[in-house]
């Protein structure tokens, strides 16, 4: 095939490029932007619209054998208090839950207790937020 044949079929011009191609090739970037945006918009309902960022317990440690009020506090990713949150607190012959008011705060009554011969012990605080995705932290609380 000669070159005069294949220049006439596919339009090239003298200095060697395909006429056209910058237009193809902005028709297909205007495309692929549509189709990104597409996408996107498309797995926004999937993306958290809130989360829970972090739980924090007052006291961090706690004596065991006396009743004692522990205050837990919750923050969203944006460090805003976040209410409605469930709080369960667990271990050392202790269980205790509750829902963070609309500060972002639950206050709970503990007694822990230690097994004979046990220096210390372990409190799990769970906590659960059921917003437009569920979502579950845990922090500890050592008894002394």
């Amino acid at each position: 095939m000669s070159i005069e044949r294949i220049r006439a079929k596919r339009k090239w011009n003298k200095n060697g490029a395909i006429e056209g191609l910058p237009l193809q090739l902005i028709i297909m970037v205007v495309i692929a932007g549509v189709a990104i945006v597409i996408i996107l918009a498309w797995l926004a309902p999937w993306k958290n619209k809130v989360d829970l960022n972090s739980v924090s317990a007052t006291p961090g440690n706690i004596p065991r054998d006396t009743t004692t009020s522990v205050t837990l506090t919750t923050w969203d990713t944006k460090d805003n208090k976040l209410s409605g949150v469930t709080v369960v607190l667990d271990g050392c012959g202790c269980h205790a839950s509750g829902t963070t008011n609309a500060t972002g705060v639950v206050k709970l009554p503990l007694k822990p207790s230690l097994p004979p011969g046990t220096t210390s012990g372990e409190i799990t605080v769970t906590a659960t937020y059921s917003g437009s995705m569920s979502v579950q932290k845990s922090t500890i609380i050592v008894v002394t």
